[in-house]
């Protein structure tokens, strides 16, 4: 991975984590994070549209740009679930940490991209690192937290959100391949955490209380609005200088910081071990950077 590609990368994992927090702290997780998805769409909609006509977007560039819509509708429900269910300092690191253990392997499989031994070694210790976040070292018994964990309602909407993630990764890249714009494919994304919302919008949430989460978080989410369109282009520029398996194992670095806000922000978690895990994951994430 070159350094240009990895300096995205991490710019990203910044702006990722800290949208996920205001997701999370958020009074109705729905709403906000449709919210952030209209705001989205009116800022970075004609860009996108500008992009297509721009880059001559045809039937196959469609076939990507649908398939897109669909994987990140299914993100914007699964994510919004989890932050409702469980702690940002739980959820967020099992949902980023997922991606790691598949995309590698699948990116080998469909992509036909082949992983150096360094990028082995960094993709284990980004994923042990992950594992050791949910240890506290002063009770044996949590070791198997983690497993116990994903039985809940919170880790299974967080084990699918990480699912979706590493598909939807793989999918991006395979739009980049075939020639769909980076912007183009930005606005896509936009589209699909915005449809993906509109069922539970519609059915599901109440005009007093949509107008309630609108008056008291409008500033959190018009900033969250456009910082999250932002960190997803950087990572599409770095998906095309790099390889997939390379890039979605480094994002994970955002895990750090994501936990350390649900820790120290939002008072979430006790445990020495999650300053370990989260040496891991930096160590792993340095390692995939570095990796040939």
């Amino acid at each position: 991975m070159t350094t240009a590609a990895f300096a995205l990368v991490l710019c990203s994992a910044v702006v990722h984590a800290t949208w996920n927090f205001q997701l999370k702290r958020a009074g109705h997780q729905i709403i906000f994070f449709w919210a952030m998805a209209a705001v989205g769409l009116v800022f970075f909609a004609v860009p996108a549209a500008a992009f297509a006509v721009i880059e001559d977007f045809g039937w196959e560039q469609a076939g990507f740009a649908l398939g897109t819509v669909i994987f990140h509708s299914l993100y914007a429900v699964l994510l919004t679930r989890g932050y409702y269910l469980g702690d940002l300092s739980s959820v967020y690191p099992v949902a980023r940490g997922i991606g790691p253990a598949f995309v590698p392997f699948l990116a080998v499989i469909f992509l036909s991209e082949s992983v150096s031994g360094m990028a082995i070694a960094g993709i284990v210790l980004v994923v042990i690192g992950i594992y050791a976040v949910h240890i506290d070292a002063r009770n044996v018994r949590s070791f198997a937290s983690p497993f116990r964990a994903l039985m809940t309602p919170a880790g299974r909407a967080a084990v699918m959100t990480g699912i979706v993630i590493s598909c939807y990764s793989l999918w991006d890249k395979a739009g980049l391949d075939h020639d769909v714009h980076p912007m183009t494919l930005l606005g896509f994304t936009i589209v699909g955490n915005f449809v993906g919302l509109l069922p539970a919008m519609a059915f599901a949430v109440e005009r007093p209380r949509l107008d309630q989460e609108v008056h008291s978080s409008w500033r959190g989410m018009f900033s969250a609005g456009l910082i999250a369109p932002i960190g997803y282009l950087l990572v599409l520029i770095a998906l095309n200088t790099s390889r997939v398996s390379y890039i979605a194992p480094s994002r994970e670095i955002g895990i750090v910081i994501g936990t350390a806000m649900g820790v120290l922000l939002l008072g979430e978690g006790v445990g020495l071990t999650r300053i370990w895990g989260a040496a891991l994951i930096v160590a792993g994430a340095i390692t995939l950077a570095l990796a040939p």
